[in-house]
């Protein structure tokens, strides 16, 4: 009964980290498709000319359509491909935060079985134990810069479009409700990622407050 339990919550295992991979492969995707997408995003700050010109022409070599050079379209376009990414990629992220958990929780339970070696650590004690310093900041990268910088970009532009608003448009209010979603949803996706971290940063501010007081 114990080797027929055993047997099984490897065989789990083994299909909770394929899913594992193929959710992570899923977000590097994102993530290359984001970087590129927030570059032209963001060129439009400076050329929105040469955005809508670059934009138009992909578009016509890839299926053929020609879309014009309205820039007012092309910027809309590219607010919904950034909200559609980024929401994605977000979604991903903390898919794969979830799965950490449970995978490590899998470890414990198999590599008890094996006390005296590193079996069945593969995603825990031994991942965690490799290049901490490398790794914490990569996940600083994904987690934190990467989503701030997405919210400065949108800040920006939205900025930088309600400035040269002559009358609100309905490309203005779809740009203006894309703006607000992907800002929700970053800080929202922060704060999720860093809860620990942000309460105990909390917790400690109102120490200190409530000492200072008294």
């Amino acid at each position: 009964m114990e080797e027929a339990k055993f047997n099984n919550l490897c065989s789990h295992y083994k299909d909770s980290f394929d899913i594992h991979r193929t959710t992570i492969k899923q977000r590097d995707t994102l993530f290359y498709g984001l970087l590129v997408i927030l570059a032209v995003f963001t060129l439009q700050l400076s050329s929105a000319e040469t955005v809508a010109t670059i934009v138009n022409e992909y578009v016509a070599k890839v299926s053929g359509i020609k879309v014009g050079n309205n820039v007012d379209f092309i910027s809309t376009l590219m607010w919904l491909l950034l909200l559609g990414f980024s929401t994605r990629y977000f979604q991903v992220v903390l898919e794969i935060e979830r799965q950490y958990g449970y995978l490590h929780s899998l470890e414990e339970q198999l590599s008890s079985h094996y006390p005296d070696s590193s079996a069945f650590t593969r995603e825990g004690k031994t991942y965690l134990s490799k290049y901490p310093l490398f790794s914490n900041w990569v996940w600083l990268l994904y987690t934190l810069f990467f989503p701030s910088l997405i919210v400065f970009s949108v800040i920006a532009k939205i900025t930088t479009e309600i400035s040269a608003m002559d009358s609100i448009g309905f490309n203005q209010l779809i740009d203006f409700v894309c703006y607000l979603i992907i800002g929700t949803s970053a800080i929202l996706y922060v704060y999720r990622l860093h809860e620990s971290s942000l309460e105990n940063l909390t917790s400690r501010f109102i120490g200190l407050f409530t000492r200072w007081r008294s």
